[in-house]
Parts: C-alpha cells; structure tokens; sequence
C-alpha cells in the first residue's frame, strides 16, 4: 500500500490506510481502511474504482456513479465488459504491470463523460493483502482538460512570441533589457540572451540612444503610451524605417517597472504609403502636382504674414485648352493625354520657378511672380502666345491649339483687405478664364471685382447655386400665363411657367436662372421637376381645360428625358387633348431626330405639340414638314411692331397661310395691347398671349390661373 502515498496529497493518499480489498460478498468492505477511507473514498472529486486482481469492480464512489449516470450498474462488472474490448486490449500491459505492484500514471483522451473529448490522467494504483501480496487496483481518473489547454495555450503563446516578426522586448525603468525575443536581438547579430541585463544605450549604441530612445522611454515610464517612427540603417547600409510602440509595464502591484517595446519593420507599408500620398498630390497623366497641391500651395500664398522671395508681385493663372475637344474628336485619348503632357511641359519651360499644376480635364494653373517686373499680364500674354507658336504634333498633323487664361493678381488681391479662401480665389481666376474663352479664347482676362462680365458671370453662378438649393429643397412654384382665342367656340389655353424661389420664399425672374440652367446642363432636371408636378394635378382639372408645358432643348435633345417621360405619361396618362408640350424650333432642328421620336410619342400618348419660338430661324418653312405639330408660336421679335411694320404683317400673313394648309393653328405672343390683338385676328391667327390678354399668376388653384 505504500505506492498509493506517491500521490503524496488529496484524497487517494488515504487510501494507502486500506488494508484489504472488499469480497465478493462485500464483507471485507468495512474493515478496509474503516470509516476514514470510506469518506475519503466516497466524497473525493476525483472517480475512483476499487477492482479485485481479477479485474472485477468491487466498488465505484459517488463521482464515477454521477458521471456515468444513474441507470448505469458498476459494481460487480469486469473491467473488458464495462470499458470494453478494445480499451482492455490496448490497456492489458499496464493493467499487469500494475497488479504487479508497479503505480501506473499516463494521460489519455477519454469522451464516457462528455459530448467533448476530455484530457485525462489516469492512475492504476495496486493494493497488497496482510501478506504484502497485490490483492486488487484503484484506478483514479482526473479531468486535466483545463490545465492541458492551459500549458499548450502557453506554448503556443512562446512560439508565437520567437517565432513573430515584431522585434518584442522590456526594458526596466534602469534602461536596462530584461527581456527580448530574437527578432528584435537580430538587428544587432545578437541572441536574446545576449542583451539581457544590458544598458539599452550600450546594445543600440550612444548616439541612437540620445536621439531616438532616451526622451520616449522617460515617456513611457511617465506612464503615457508612446508610438513614432524611427528611420534607421541596416548594416548593409540599405534605409529602413521602424514603427515603435512603447507601453507601460507594470508589476502586479500596477506599479510602472518598465516599458514594453514593440518595433516593427514598416519600410515596404512607407513606400507605399509615399506612393499614395504622392499619388493624392499628383496628376497621373502629366505628372505635374494636381489640384490638391495646388490649393495647399495657395493657401501658402495667401496666409497672413506668408513669406516669399523677391518683390514682384504673386499671380495665378488658371489655363484652359481652347481645342482640346477637337484634338480629341479629330484623333483619340492617347493623342490628347499627349496635348496634356505637351502643355505640361511647355508651360514649365516657361515659368521654371513657378508652381505649374495640372487641376482638371484639359485645365491647369500656375502661380507664377513677376520678378522681371513685366507685369503678370504680359507673363500670361507669353504663355498664350508660346502655346500658339508650338502648336502640336501627332500622326504626321500639326493641330493649331490656344489656350484661354484667367488672371488674378494674389498680391493686390491679399493686400486690398479681403479675406479671401484658397477656393475663392481659384473661383475668381476660373471665371475670368471662362470670360477669356468665350470671348473667342487665345487671350488673357485679368479679374476685376467691378468688371461687368465679371460680376454677370459671378451672378450666373450664384443663381446655378440657387437651382441646385431649389432643385434639393423643392423650392419651385408653377405659374400660369392664359392663351386665348382669337375666333369665336375656340378654348382657351395655359401655359404653365416656373419659378425659382429663394430662401425667403420669393419668386426671382425667370429669365436669368434659365439661362444659368441651360448653360450648367441643369435644365432636364428641371423640366422632370415640372413634368411630375403638371402630372400630378392632372386628375383635379376640371373637363375640357387644356394646358401646355415647356420643354427645354436640352431635354429634347436627351433620350434618358423621353424614356422619363414616356414613362410618366403612362403612368398617369392625361386625357386626350388637355396636354400639350412647347419645343422651340431651334431645339427641333438642333435634335432634329431626337425631336421627331419625342413627338412621336408625346402625340401616341393623346399629348400636343407646339413649335414655340417659330420664324426665328432662316428655314422655318423647310423644317416644318419635318415635324407633326398642332400649334405654331410665332416669335415675339415678329409680333412687336407689327402696326407699324408692313412686312412684319406680310410674314405673318405667310407663316398663318403655310400653317392653314397644313392644318396647323397659329399662336401669337407677346401680344401688349388690343390693337395687336385685333390686326393678328384679321391676318388669321387663331391664338393670342401677352399682357394684353392676361399676366402670369400663381397656378394655385386645380385648372384655373388663381
């Protein structure tokens, strides 16, 4: 029995005061060990079996009985008959050494007990008679699982620290090494416990140690986590940049004895990361500094108190390709990237200390000085004239290309007092190089703040401003302008305007933002604005009112505007005859098939159609039979001064003659008084709009013009 007191703590070392197994009949089983053994045996967390040397179990306590369930008979079962043969079979050598007298200690995987697989250790402790012969076994199992899973985790976690690629180690607050692990000991040729107990500034030498090491690890010991990037050189001489990261180390009183230390190699993440930040600040194509470094290098510029060399006076120039659409029309992409890099190149040629980017499409910008004292006009005269000299080269043709330039003098702008943002001023050098370009480019326009192109094209933009806000707040109201007959049973018409309101609810002239609208592609937008609204009080308009809706070029031009509408009429088709659309000549002639497939399908869906604007054009007449129209508009240039005008009144007489044979009826407007109105009666024309008849009002009220 003295082998069960290896175990040497706990409950089975009890057992080593049983002298004798239980026998078959049980009557040995109070004298083995007595009332000491029993308890111990019975309450210990560890299962345990008492077998005979016969391998029959003679006794089970209550932690084996619990695991292997209630319904489960032990007492009395062999050991082959209740683990089984194959468990027997592979168990046979150690099950005799043990009877034997040899303790038998191993681990094995065992699942009786769990849907898991459990870590066990298995103990086959033997147990001799009075006559020191083995009379039987204990065999004790323990669940090791916990401390298994504990050790290998532990294990893992020391191959993942000297297998890692981050150089780890700690450093004491006497800057000394207490702990590294090799990646980081290899830097220097060393193992790790070749710099244990080391002087920091001895292992990274002095100098490193001062300049790099000595104030983050003060840092670190302060109690602050401290992150930097150490360039540095390996010994081949190659650059290479580290990724330092200091943490506190503490004891298990939380008190800082350390500094933990993670470096990694970040010189591949740096170089790419170069790559990117110069990727952000440069144009790909022509590989000058694109729009962001430029706005940087302009708010340089501008700042308060900013320095710069020499007393000339700052500019920037922002430059458009007047025939870069041509250039690519006539060739292909690659021909234009070519154009991009060939101004790219000219324009550093010609201001080699200026800053030269590249901001967009075929634009660019240069901030430039005037050192020579020529002023910046005539620098920017330089550049148009140098860019019409070279002209450009590609697939055996010289293409003539000019170049537009807007002008804004920094210096005179910066020193007039006006706080003025890096966008602004880019702003205001963009819309004098707009004035410059549609003045016939090829030239130079200086900002001027009280410039009149200036300020209306400043006025433009403001009111494109202003339809994009409406456009996102729904701050649009319908009007309606009356069209009245001229003969007797005829039916009156509407025409639905819109109106743009400002922020205060105001209505603002048409006039201006449409033509902002129509410049800035905005128009389509509008005009599905318009469609829907119309479309959904069409269901509250009484019988027999009729209304006609303006419809812009650019919709009539754009197939994606027919499919919408298409679309919207036969979602809430109309009744026949109560809607008509106005599409002014020149947009029909512009788009002459576009026009010709939206009207066909205006007019299959019981929609009218009215040429507004007629006469303007030199071909009137030859393109009329071009498109099925119901109602001609003749335009308001013809109809004033048509008293006094007796050819006015012939070329009325004719367009209503043409229109009669092709039994289309004709609409006048601009009509201001009665005497208009009468004679346009007596010429023919069935329709009559202007103020004489009625003035726009708000179209509040389903089929009227409240």
């Amino acid at each position: 029995m003295d082998h069960l007191a290896e175990r040497g703590q706990g409950e089975v070392a009890i057992l080593a005061t049983g002298r004798r197994l239980v026998g078959p009949d049980g009557d040995l089983w109070n004298t083995f060990g007595g009332r000491a053994f029993h308890a111990a045996f019975e309450e210990s967390r560890f299962r345990m079996i008492v077998l005979d040397r016969h391998l029959v179990v003679r006794g089970a306590n209550r932690a084996f009985r619990e695991a292997e369930g209630a319904g489960v008979s032990v007492v009395g079962r062999s050991f082959t008959g209740f683990f089984g043969e194959a468990t027997y079979a592979a168990r046979r050598p150690l099950l005799h050494r043990a009877l034997s007298g040899e303790v038998i200690t191993f681990v094995d995987w065992g699942a009786r007990e769990s849907p898991q697989e459990r870590m066990l250790r298995v103990s086959y402790l033997p147990v001799e008679d009075e006559a020191g012969e083995v009379d039987g076994l204990v065999i004790v199992l323990e669940d090791t699982t916990r401390v298994h899973d504990l050790e290998r985790k532990v294990s893992m976690q020391e191959e993942v620290i000297s297998q890692t690629s981050d150089g780890l180690a700690i450093i004491g607050t006497d800057c000394r090494y207490l702990w590294a692990n090799l990646a980081y000991t290899e830097r220097w040729g060393l193992g790790p416990d070749d710099i244990i107990g080391r002087p920091v500034a001895e292992v990274v030498g002095t100098r490193g140690y001062l300049e790099s090491v000595l104030v983050p690890l003060s840092r670190c010991f302060s109690g602050e986590t401290v992150e930097f990037e150490d360039p540095n050189q390996k010994d081949d001489g190659s650059a290479v940049i580290y990724s330092i990261r200091l943490e506190p180390f503490r004891d298990e009183a939380g008190v800082i004895c350390g500094a933990i230390v993670n470096r990694r190699d970040v010189t591949e993440i740096a170089v790419v990361r170069e790559r990117l930040l110069k990727r952000e600040r440069e144009d790909p194509v022509t590989g000058l500094p694109n729009r962001q470094a430029l706005l940087e290098e302009l708010a340089r510029c501008i700042a308060p108190g900013a320095e710069r060399e020499g007393d000339g006076n700052l500019g920037l120039m922002v430059i458009d390709i007047d025939d870069f659409r041509i250039v690519n029309d006539l060739t292909d992409q690659a021909a234009g990237d070519e154009l991009l890099r060939h101004i790219a190149t000219l324009l550093r040629g010609l201001a080699p200390q200026a800053h030269v980017a590249r901001i967009g499409g075929e634009q660019f910008a240069v901030v430039a000085s005037d050192e020579g004292g020529h002023g910046l006009e005539a620098i920017a005269e330089h550049v148009v004239a140098s860019v019409e000299a070279t002209g450009f080269d590609w697939g055996g043709n010289r293409y003539s290309v000019g170049v537009s330039v807007g002008l804004v003098d920094l210096t005179s702008e910066v020193s007039g007092g006006a706080a003025l943002t890096v966008l602004e001023v880019l702003n205001r050098a963009d819309r004098a190089c707009m004035i410059a370009r549609e003045a016939g480019g090829s030239r130079v326009a200086l900002f001027r703040a009280d410039d009149r192109e200036i300020i209306a094209r400043h006025q433009e933009v403001m009111n494109v401003r202003l339809i994009h806000d409406a456009l996102r707040a729904d701050r649009f109201e319908l009007h309606a302008m009356p069209i009245q007959p001229l003969y007797e049973g005829g039916t009156p018409h509407d025409e639905i305007l819109l109106r743009v309101l400002d922020e205060s609810g105001k209505a603002l002239p048409p006039g201006a933002f449409i033509a902002a609208a129509e410049r800035h592609g905005l128009m389509s937008r509008v005009d599905r604005w318009v469609v829907e609204a119309v479309l959904n009080r069409i269901p509250s308009m009484p019988e027999g009112y009729r209304i006609t809706v303006n419809l812009s070029g650019q919709s009539v031009g754009d197939p994606r505007f027919r499919d919408f509408l298409v679309n919207a009429l036969d979602e809430a088709p109309p009744p026949p005859g109560l809607l008509s659309f106005e599409i002014t000549e020149t947009s029909a002639v512009r788009s002459m098939t576009a026009a010709r497939e939206l009207i066909a399908a205006c007019r299959a869906r019981g929609c009218g159609i009215i040429l507004d604007d007629f006469g303007s054009g030199l071909s009137s007449f030859g393109y009329l039979r071009q498109f099925d129209v119901d109602m001609l508009k003749i335009d308001g240039s013809i109809v004033g001064g048509l008293l006094e005008d007796r050819v006015q009144q012939v070329i009325v007489a004719g367009i209503v003659a043409v229109a009669e044979a092709m039994s289309i009826r004709v609409v006048a407007e601009y009509v201001e008084d009665a005497e208009t109105a009468g004679l346009l009666r007596e010429l023919g024309v069935s329709f009559a709009q202007g103020y004489a008849i009625g003035r726009p009002r708000r179209w509040n009220v389903p089929g009227t013009a409240g």
